[in-house]
């Protein structure tokens, strides 16, 4: 009996050690949830914020790329965004990688397209996400010359941190969202 017991345990030993080996080969790191530094002043984000009156539709479009962890961001969190902003036909207009410098938003308070600022909201730290905002949400009826168009719709890639001092969950910083996009 001691034997059949001392092979049994040697087998079950060796098998949780070989899976245990592949988990550590495909162990996925968490995306980074906070950074230090922001710009407060992003002109290129000032537009008409949200209002009572800010009809509910059109929607943003939303896909997340990768998954935040934590709990959601809601109105009033201050949060830290890096963003390409890109025309429908994938020309890129604005990427806040090429500065380096995250722009700091507050939800509910700071004067962004209320499109953007309703993409970020249930956003989690670390999470990337592709959102089409419609150009009554975006930049509207006039666009924004010489960049936007007339009713452009808007195409966002965003990376969502919070301030370094709002949380302590660290992980790899997340790829550039704007590889593959074309430059105007």
């Amino acid at each position: 009996m001691s034997r059949t017991w001392l092979s049994v345990s040697t087998v079950l030993a060796a098998s949780l050690a070989l899976s245990c080996a592949s988990c550590a080969d495909s162990q996925t790191y968490g995306r980074q949830t906070t950074i230090a530094g922001a710009r407060s002043d992003d002109p290129w984000l000032t537009g008409e914020r949200c209002t009572p009156d800010t009809p509910a539709t059109p929607t943003p479009r939303v896909e997340v790329l990768a998954a935040g962890t934590g709990a959601p961001v809601t109105q009033g969190m201050t949060v830290r965004i890096h963003y390409v902003a890109a025309l429908a036909n994938g020309t890129v207009v604005h990427d806040t990688h090429e500065d380096s410098t995250p722009s700091e938003v507050v939800l509910g308070s700071t004067h962004v397209i209320c499109g953007l600022e309703r993409a970020l909201a249930g956003m989690r730290p670390g999470e990337q996400r592709r959102v089409v905002i419609p150009w009554a949400l975006a930049f509207g009826e006039g666009g924004r010359a010489p960049q936007i168009p007339p009713r452009a719709d808007l195409v966002f890639l965003i990376d969502l941190y919070l301030p370094a001092n709002m949380a302590v969950d660290h992980g790899v910083p997340p790829a550039n969202p704007g590889a593959g996009m074309r430059r105007r």
